[in-house]
């Protein structure tokens, strides 16, 4: 299954919905009739679906089919990823807002924390991530390190609001992105995060750490990611390795 096809899939049937093609109390085609559609197998329908289940957007029913129960996601932003292009569709709907640029030697705390090497220089990119459709909310809070030999990329990130950093590095200097490590963890947010999200401060939140390695290891950029509980959802999916033990 190509995960780049089932992310293909999801938007279109959500803007389907959204659009009132297939309004809210309706049925949607039936797998098959998706499959033929969209001329891709059933396992992605059935993984584009998932999103949609995922988002609220839809409900399953037995031996009645799929049900559409709302026009717009419920309970914030929902986001699948199961490779290195799905990570950069996330600019399909978000838009970054920087708030801030720091230049700044890495400590002990910061290398071990992000992966940094003690005593180099980076940059830090500090910025909002939105939904261009609810703005209101923002979905996150986002740090993005370099080193400073990526300087240039700064002006283009003001330029690109809608591409990701670590894309621009790589259009920008010929890098390539092969792997991507990622830490997710709960945390709460501080006073200060939360006014920054227009959240409580103390509630629950969602921590995301990636890693952006090149083909021989080496590290390109790291982006810290704060999202409000409420407000973003991380699907993944894991499929059995059926190489010989």
């Amino acid at each position: 299954m190509n995960p780049t096809r089932y992310s293909t899939v999801a938007k279109d049937l959500m803007q389907a919905i959204a659009s009132g093609r297939y309004p809210v109390g309706s049925l949607l085609p039936t797998e098959f009739e998706l499959c033929d559609l969209y001329n891709v197998s059933r396992h992605t329908v059935r993984a584009a679906i998932d999103q949609l289940l995922t988002q609220g957007l839809v409900s399953r029913r037995k031996r009645v089919g799929t049900r559409v129960e709302a026009s717009s996601p419920r309970g914030g932003y929902s986001q699948s990823l199961a490779s290195v292009a799905d990570l950069a569709h996330l600019a399909d709907t978000q838009q970054r807002e920087i708030q801030n640029v720091r230049h700044f030697v890495a400590d002990l705390s910061e290398a071990a924390r992000l992966g940094l090497v003690p005593g180099e220089h980076y940059f830090c990119v500090s910025s909002l991530r939105v939904d261009r459709q609810h703005p209101a909310a923002p979905l996150g809070w986002t740090d993005v390190y370099a080193q400073r030999d990526y300087t240039a990329v700064i002006e283009l990130a003001r330029e690109h609001p809608d591409q990701l950093i670590v894309g621009l590095i790589e259009q920008h200097y010929g890098r390539a992105i092969a792997a991507i490590d990622q830490q997710v963890r709960a945390v709460l947010l501080t006073a200060e995060m939360a006014r920054a999200l227009k959240a409580e401060a103390g509630s629950p939140g969602l921590k995301i750490i990636r890693q952006y390695r090149e083909e021989n290891g080496d590290l390109m950029a790291v982006s810290e990611t704060v999202h409000p509980d409420d407000r973003f959802t991380l699907v993944t999916q894991m499929r059995r390795d059926r190489s010989p033990a």
